[in-house]
């Protein structure tokens, strides 16, 4: 485990938590689509393996809508929140989530059931690896999964996005606690270096928490796709926005879809 992932998922979860929560009022939307097109492949109901499920949110409406939800993640803290989440929506006994690192994916699903009919890794949760592990992840992946079973990868930040819309510095502020993020794009590599520092608001001054720095590969729709053919998936359809199924364009997220080969 690298030292930024421990420190931002485990030792300062109750930080990064609280952006992650900002995520779930758009997740009945986001849930949606992915339905609307499930719809048209005729799946309505099975299996569902949540990749980097942080605390839930995907998980848990999937398993509203009748799914059984597997999310795996590597920190233990989202996963203690997400099966508080789970008991309060009422579907505990549709949701296992299981702690482990995705590069090691068949071990950690070892004891649930499988195949799965339906994939998901949503809010730029690859690259962070090098692209070989990438390719692993989403080989494995398509190993547990049906054939002709259906993966989403949604609301991720893209190559093409980058090239028009680069902004070095934002932050964002929610209650009393600030993040700022900076950021350095390398055109050529399609490598995002980010910093993201917090801070807790006292009036009018601004006291420093913690400091996280990483690093991972933007890829661009057709690298994508790409690197998803050689794991065994092949993209069907791009949006801008699952939520209304917008075609993508540079400045919207991208959102993939692609069915097991």
């Amino acid at each position: 485990m690298s030292d930024w992932v421990k420190k931002l998922f485990i030792e300062r979860s109750d930080l990064f938590r609280k952006f992650l929560d900002l995520r779930w009022s758009r997740t009945e939307e986001l849930i949606d689509g992915m339905t609307k097109i499930l719809g048209s492949y005729r799946i309505s109901g099975g299996s569902l393996l949540d990749l980097c499920c942080g605390n839930g949110r995907v998980s848990i409406y999937m398993a509203k809508r009748g799914f059984k939800a597997v999310g795996v993640d590597i920190s233990r803290p989202f996963l203690e929140d997400a099966r508080r989440r789970a008991e309060e929506h009422g579907v505990s006994d549709r949701t296992t989530f299981l702690q482990g690192d995705v590069r090691k994916l068949k071990k950690v699903v070892r004891n649930v059931s499988q195949p799965f009919d339906v994939v998901v890794n949503v809010w730029t949760s690859i690259g962070y690896a090098s692209k070989d592990d990438d390719v692993s992840i989403f080989e494995q992946a398509r190993e547990l999964s049906r054939r002709r079973a259906v993966l989403f990868i949604a609301e991720t930040m893209h190559a093409e996005y980058l090239s028009v819309k680069f902004t070095p510095t934002s932050y964002t502020e929610l209650n009393n606690i600030l993040m700022l993020e900076n950021r350095k794009y390398d055109p050529i590599t399609s490598n995002l270096s980010t910093s993201w520092i917090f801070y807790k608001r006292r009036g009018q001054n601004l006291e420093f928490l913690d400091r996280v720095d990483f690093e991972n590969h933007i890829y661009s729709l057709s690298e994508l796709s790409s690197l998803l053919r050689k794991a065994g998936w092949e993209t069907v359809a791009s949006y801008g926005n699952l939520s209304t199924l917008q075609p993508m364009n540079p400045l919207t997220s991208l959102n993939i879809v692609a069915r097991a080969e």
